[in-house]
């Protein structure tokens, strides 16, 4: 087959194929069969990595090693796979300040700039600088540059964004202390009670459990994305409680919260920059606006949501 009959195939979809054909394996109800399948990824992986690592090895000894190299790395599809396998000579702060730097000039027509203070431990650190109340929120900024470093960097653990986390925080405090000013006064008469409050379990006539993703090795902290047939949600554990919703932003438009930002409990969409506590759904910055809950339990390593 000549080079020209070969038809190129978007790196992106391809991974997103193979991330969508290993979740289906990990949630096939076979499990002897499912872990067999998982395992054959993963050793069919490991097969390539160690071609790969030959393949470069005979390269050294080539007089034009260096521009076939160059041209190697060139390709973001080739350069994905070297990244996987942990073959990319250029190191990981090399390649994130790269392609901050190329995200700048935008990041400046916006009203704002970014700075990179630190890679350490797989994880960056970058300083955003935000011009004026025009600039998008931090929020936002910080999915572009997770979008850029993506391509660039997908062996890169996570990005802080200095003074995000603690602006969280304050934000969240805030609003608890303003659920508390607003809170009716308890009666002299009645003594407080320590109340445990609990997500309303709805009866079990006329509802339907429907398993949606596995209990083992979901991360403490994380979110995903779960589409089945009409389902459509958003599942994520916080202290140790899986927390189900529609994946659907309340504010206006109703757009899904793919893109959004979670940085547990918080999660900030992208479309209005709101931020919802996934402990109970509601909304920081809009009294009134909350998340659609659906009751979740764990049975038999599976995250079940009640429809």
């Amino acid at each position: 087959m000549s080079e020209a009959e070969i038809q190129e195939r978007d790196a992106g979809a391809l991974v997103e194929e193979l991330n969508s054909l290993v979740e289906e394996l990990e949630q096939y109800p076979d499990t002897e069969l499912r872990e067999k399948s998982i395992d054959l990824v993963q050793t069919t992986l490991e097969l390539y990595g160690e071609a790969l690592r030959r393949m470069l090895a005979a390269l050294d000894s080539l007089p034009q090693k260096g521009e076939v190299m160059s041209r190697l790395y060139a390709d973001e599809v080739v350069r994905a796979v070297l990244l996987i396998h942990g073959l990319m000579p250029v190191e990981l702060y090399d390649r994130v300040a790269s392609a901050i730097e190329h995200l700048r000039p935008y990041l400046i027509s916006q009203g704002c700039d970014v700075e990179l203070t630190s890679v350490e431990q797989g994880r960056a650190r970058v300083r955003l600088i935000r011009h004026g109340q025009g600039a998008p929120p931090v929020a936002v900024l910080k999915q572009e540059l997770e979008k850029s470093l993506t391509e660039a960097a997908p062996d890169l653990e996570g990005l802080d964004v200095e003074g995000m986390a603690e602006q969280i925080e304050a934000t969240a405090k805030a609003a608890a202390l303003l659920g508390r000013l607003a809170a009716p006064a308890r009666s002299e008469e009645q003594p407080a009670q320590l109340v445990q409050l609990k997500r309303q379990t709805p009866s079990a006539v006329g509802v339907t459990w429907i398993p949606v993703v596995r209990a083992l090795g979901f991360d403490e902290g994380k979110f995903k994305v779960v589409r089945q047939g009409d389902i459509n949600l958003l599942v994520c554990k916080v202290g140790g409680e899986f927390y189900a919703y529609r994946n659907a932003c309340p504010a206006e438009g109703g757009l899904s919260l793919d893109d959004a930002l979670f940085e547990s409990p918080m999660l900030t969409c992208s479309c209005h920059g709101l931020r919802y506590d996934l402990r109970r759904g509601n909304c920081v910055e809009r009294a009134g606006l909350r998340l659609e809950s659906l009751p979740a339990k764990v049975e038999d390593d599976k995250v079940k949501v009640a429809v």
